[in-house]
């Protein structure tokens, strides 16, 4: 019997109102989070210097130039800093001016000065960048690029900077594109999502909002583990619930789409295993995949959509390969039943009318009758 410990939830933790904010609540003494590159811990370059490098690569209409604009709009709000941030910042700065002049960076440059910018100002601004580079590259390519790109400006395994990103695309101003932010946020929310590593199951709103307003994206991460372990369970429900009780629609809409995504995830796997497992037993039959089609009743082009996973087949038609691979396997079948001994209709037809195969003695082989017409030795008895 399971033993319940009651306990009193604790009210829910203030927001922290910046990334020194929520550093000083959730470092704690954390090692630096690989890969850690010390060079980024650096004096950083003059913010002018790097800014001016990057406007005039956006003003020559290269392939990269909207890359660089990205870039300059967040630089060019640089002195909004403030001076708690400064570490985060610096490290950014280096890792610009190392790659200033590289081409090939200027896409992971400007994501990841787009997550810095709505991290450390949150402005309509970078939501609308961030718009953009959704509808350019695609939520999930830019949630890869954010969440590999982030580490190498997150000096602890808190990501600071990711976290602040996340809650404020989750509550995203009206003005900005709500759908397109919840898009980004449940895209990187999913990145580095490990279904086997999660929590105790959040019970009430107060634990619900601790999470929400004060908690790391690797609890984010971690309590969304449950829904994608198992995502038909009631858990993902009860979420939704205490987040609308709790008057917090973008995080009902969070979970509600991080559910969707893993239960469609969920089926293309179990698509997958069921065609490997009818492809192994096809294989374990020891027949052609024609052949295994004609024993178990199907055409070989629908049992080809069985073994690709286009299609799934019925639990019945799966119960009926099986003992079909088994019977054939254990009986040693070769080979299909021969169709050529069975005799159709018709040609039965023409040997009761003499047209038959001839010298072939049977019941259809014809005898003289008193009517003077032919009968069969059936008739004759």
């Amino acid at each position: 019997m399971t033993k319940r410990t009651n306990r009193t939830p604790a009210a829910a933790a203030a927001r922290p109102t910046s990334l020194a904010d929520y550093r000083a609540r959730t470092r704690g003494g954390q090692r630096p989070t690989p890969p850690f590159d010390a060079a980024a811990d650096t004096p950083a370059p003059d913010v002018a210097q790097v800014l001016a490098s990057f406007a005039a690569a956006a003003r020559a209409n290269g392939h990269t130039a909207e890359f660089h604009r990205m870039v300059a709009a967040v630089l060019d709000r640089g002195d909004r800093v403030a001076e708690a941030d400064l570490r985060e910042w610096n490290r950014f700065l280096n890792l610009l001016d190392r790659h200033r002049r590289n081409p090939k960076a200027a896409l992971n440059c400007a994501v990841l000065a787009n997550l810095v910018g709505i991290a450390a100002f949150g402005d309509n601004a970078d939501f609308v960048t961030l718009e953009e580079l959704t509808c350019l590259l695609g939520a999930e390519r830019v949630a890869a690029v954010q969440h590999r790109s982030a580490r190498f400006v997150e000096p602890d395994l808190t990501y600071p900077i990711t976290t602040i990103a996340v809650r404020r695309m989750v509550a995203a101003s009206p003005a900005a594109s709500v759908d397109a932010s919840i898009a980004s946020a449940v895209a990187l929310l999913l990145e580095g999502l490990n279904p086997d590593q999660y929590l105790p199951v959040i019970r009430t709103q107060a634990e619900l909002l601790g999470v929400v307003d004060g908690g790391s994206v690797l609890e984010w991460r971690h309590h969304l583990a449950m829904i994608a372990a198992s995502p038909w369970s009631p858990y993902s429900r009860h979420l939704v619930e205490l987040a609308t009780e709790a008057s917090r629609p973008g995080v009902a809409t969070v979970v509600e789409q991080v559910t969707e995504i893993c239960r469609e995830q969920n089926k293309e796997r179990e698509r997958e295993q069921v065609a490997e497992e009818v492809r192994r037993l096809v294989s374990s039959s020891g027949v052609t995949q024609r052949q295994f089609a004609q024993w178990v009743g199907t055409s070989p082009s629908r049992l080809s959509t069985y073994i690709s996973g286009t299609v799934t087949p019925s639990a019945s038609l799966m119960l009926r390969m099986a003992r079909t691979s088994r019977l054939l396997l254990e009986r040693d079948v070769h080979e299909a039943p021969s169709t050529s001994a069975e005799q159709s209709w018709g040609a039965a037809r023409a040997g009761v009318d003499g047209r038959g195969t001839e010298g072939a003695a049977g019941p259809a082989e014809r005898v003289s009758g008193p009517l003077s017409r032919g009968r069969s030795h059936l008739s004759a008895v």
